[in-house]
């Protein structure tokens, strides 16, 4: 048995359930279900998003996750918290002027309030979830004679760790990730607190060119995206932050989703489908998740910065050049800090 057992702190509020909405639950299929993602978007990366690409695609996620037919090669075990959930009972807005308007962090975990009411037959309890500070440990294993398959597993979970989130409103700076301690094989990735933004930046690219490399040595041309693809000129990440790294994350959430609320609110209704649908009254039916993942990420010395990831997929009319809407709101952090593709 092969195995790498991870150490993991929330950052942010964690909103993570099963069937049972009505309380918070860790589980090992939420965490399969993204590392497939990122390995999917790893791969694409790679080998591009054609016919042929998407086909190289399938094979790998299939070879490492499993299907329907194929058993998986990896065993994820998610070990219990070391604290106890708690109800969402947070303001999510505050009066502004005499009118009710979302607070930063509110406007990014409004769904996550109770809403509605018994009377009217729409009452929508709060969410439960596992607050800042809970530990809890992810065993990635495999009975594979083939080291490949743990590094790649290990790859994947350092995408979701560093780039992204896990649970309800990830995407949106909700159950960002840190790793406190690492034991196993770590396929040469680097899970070591950063000192900097600066630091961070070089961690994601040496990161991004390890996980690469697991993959091909090749570089193909990738002149399409009909999925997410971690790919130069079909993905951009940057650190956010202003002059200086925030204090805390709650400042880094609040800071972050005010600005997004008030770019997005000063931008004409039928331009913000970029930023994902449904967007009623425009559109109340079709479905679309953003295409911009922010997280909050620790530094040393309980400092915090953002990381957004804009994936430039081309979707019903929206062309790579439209994203350049969202482009523009990365600007208004004066310290923001991109990072560069080898």
């Amino acid at each position: 048995m092969q195995y790498t057992t991870f150490t993991l702190q929330a950052v942010t509020p964690l909103f993570l359930a099963g069937a049972d909405q009505q309380t918070a639950e860790l589980r090992a299929p939420s965490f399969r279900g993204l590392m497939r993602y990122w390995e999917r978007a790893l791969i694409g990366g790679v080998v591009g998003a054609t016919t042929h690409g998407l086909e190289q695609v399938i094979a790998g996620e299939t070879d490492l996750f499993g299907s329907t037919n194929t058993g998986s090669a990896i065993s994820i075990r998610v070990s219990a918290t070391s604290s106890a959930i708690k109800e969402f009972t947070e303001r999510i807005s505050e009066k502004v002027g005499g009118k009710w308007q979302a607070t930063g962090k509110g406007y990014f975990l409004w769904s996550m309030a109770k809403s509605g009411r018994v009377e009217k037959g729409n009452l929508k309890p709060a969410r439960w979830y596992f607050p800042p500070g809970t530990r809890f440990q992810v065993t990635l294993s495999t009975r594979s004679q083939d080291i490949t398959h743990l590094r790649r597993s290990v790859a994947a979970l350092w995408l979701l760790v560093q780039l992204g989130g896990i649970g309800s409103r990830s995407r949106r700076c909700a159950g960002s990730l840190a790793v406190e301690h690492v034991e196993g094989d770590c396929a040469n990735f680097l899970f070591t607190e950063p000192s900097t933004a600066q630091t961070l930046k070089q961690l994601i690219e040496d990161g991004l060119q390890t996980a690469r490399a697991l993959y091909s040595s090749a570089s193909y041309p990738v002149t399409n995206a009909r999925f997410d693809i971690l790919a130069r000129g079909f993905c951009r990440i940057w650190i956010l932050q202003d002059e200086h790294p925030w204090q805390s994350a709650e400042e880094a959430m609040r800071t972050i989703g005010e600005r997004l609320q008030y770019y997005r609110s000063s931008i004409p209704l039928r331009q913000r489908p970029i930023f994902g649908l449904p967007l009623p009254p425009f559109e109340r039916n079709e479905r679309r998740a953003s295409p911009l993942l922010l997280r909050v990420t620790r530094l040393q010395g309980n400092k915090y910065v953002g990381v957004a990831v804009l994936f430039k997929t081309t979707y019903s009319g929206i062309q790579v050049k439209d994203y350049q809407l969202i482009e523009k709101w990365i600007h208004e952090f004066r310290g923001n800090m991109e990072v560069i593709w080898r």
